[in-house]
């Protein structure tokens, strides 16, 4: 898919967080991940601008966040008072974060269903669905962020794109052991909402990936220990690159030699290249000596004996040549959150999503990986891949 072209215009981005949701994943990350951290709300709208941008040819300066909301159900001042622990505390200090990066609290009262004196959530997801639909009419936004999970929303997402307007699902699926009076905990987003999505992003895999392993913006996601968030701030002045999969090292067997060298070249040598460079060895009183590396040392006489058996020429590669069972050859060569492009040789790359994989995790896949594909048509007639299997070369 040929990249957009620069969008001059302002992208104006609305965010939408299932409090509940985001407080289950947050508390993954702070207590069963190796981060050992919470997800900083500064953080991952300074991500949401960096992956917007790229995803809509534009730039991050460009992407502005105008609208951002968070429903949760919450208990009462007299309830919270009362219960284990500083619950009080802790929500009001989490609201203070909010307040401070412009994200508007919409809270219901936990009701009591069922048996039992257990509260839950009721009509959180309606609220959310209805606030988002009319703040999208009213501030025409270009592009919806949800942070939320459940397939519930699909009915939302569509009604946006009616609008005119791209959908983001930000998604997680994380598992961890249960403290030995639970089983195993599960938070996962729906499949389905996530292929409805215009832009769907597993933010598990991006934030796990080696290839995002230093990225600053990616680390940005997590509060900084001893840092409050007021102080998470962007260094302004430093270019940043948005997250790119790293790639495979190049064979220098197969670089041709140009007449400037790269930028990466020229920083690990700093010193002049000479013709001839020469060595001086000074040993006491001796008279210093200097050795020309091409005038004193001789290419010595290689003898063969026998037979030498050389290395077998391998054809050049043919992407889009055709294998087995329909499927073509292909090279990746580029790596978002959670999907991908695959190079098959014609002027359209095909895009494949991580659920397309066939026996690999999307995680150890590099860019210049050679891969086999099955290829078809998406509804919008978009080249796509399915059964992406890595070839071992």
């Amino acid at each position: 898919m040929a990249p957009k072209e620069k969008n001059p215009h302002l992208t104006r981005i609305g965010i939408f967080y299932d409090g509940n949701y985001f407080w289950h994943v947050s508390t993954f990350y702070y207590q069963f991940h190796e981060r050992k951290s919470r997800l900083s709300v500064g953080g991952l709208h300074r991500f949401l601008k960096y992956q917007i941008a790229q995803l809509e040819g534009t730039s991050p300066e460009l992407c502005k966040i105008v609208d951002a909301h968070y429903f949760r159900g919450r208990l009462s001042a007299a309830e919270a008072a009362k219960a284990s622990g500083d619950v009080l505390f802790y929500e009001r200090l989490f609201d203070d974060v909010l307040n401070s990066e412009g994200v508007m609290m919409h809270h219901l009262p936990l009701s009591r269903t069922g048996k039992g004196n257990k509260k839950k959530e009721k009509g959180v997801d309606v609220l959310f669905a209805l606030e988002a639909y009319e703040r999208a009419l009213q501030n025409q936004f270009d592009v919806v962020v949800l942070i939320a999970a459940d397939g519930d929303y699909i009915p939302l997402v569509r009604k946006l794109h009616a609008l005119g307007t791209r959908v983001m699902v930000l998604g997680w699926d994380l598992e961890h052991e249960g403290d030995g009076r639970r089983d195993n905990t599960t938070t996962y987003t729906s499949y389905e909402l996530l292929e409805e999505a215009t832009y769907p992003v597993m933010m598990n895999e991006l934030i796990d990936s080696r290839a995002f392993r230093s990225d600053p913006i990616v680390n940005g996601l997590f509060v900084n220990k001893g840092q409050s968030e007021e102080r998470n701030r962007e260094v302004k002045g430093r270019p940043y690159q948005a997250p790119q999969a790293r790639t495979r090292p190049i064979d220098p067997a197969t670089v041709k030699s140009a007449e400037e060298p790269t930028a990466l070249v020229k920083a690990e040598t700093d010193a002049p290249a000479t013709t001839t460079e020469t060595v001086q060895l000074a040993t006491g009183p001796e008279p210093e000596i200097t050795l020309s590396v091409h005038d004193s040392l001789e290419t010595p006489e290689v003898k063969v004996i026998g037979h030498i058996d050389l290395p077998e020429h391998k054809p050049a590669l043919v992407l889009g040549e055709e294998l087995h069972d329909g499927l073509v050859r292909g090279q990746i060569n580029a790596l978002k959150a959670g999907f991908g492009f695959i190079d098959v040789g014609v002027k359209e790359n095909a895009f494949f999503h991580y659920k397309s994989l066939n026996g690999i995790n999307f995680n150890d896949l590099l860019v210049g990986d050679i891969v086999e594909a099955r290829l078809g048509r998406s509804e919008k007639d978009q080249l796509v891949a399915s059964d992406v299997a890595l070839i071992e070369e």
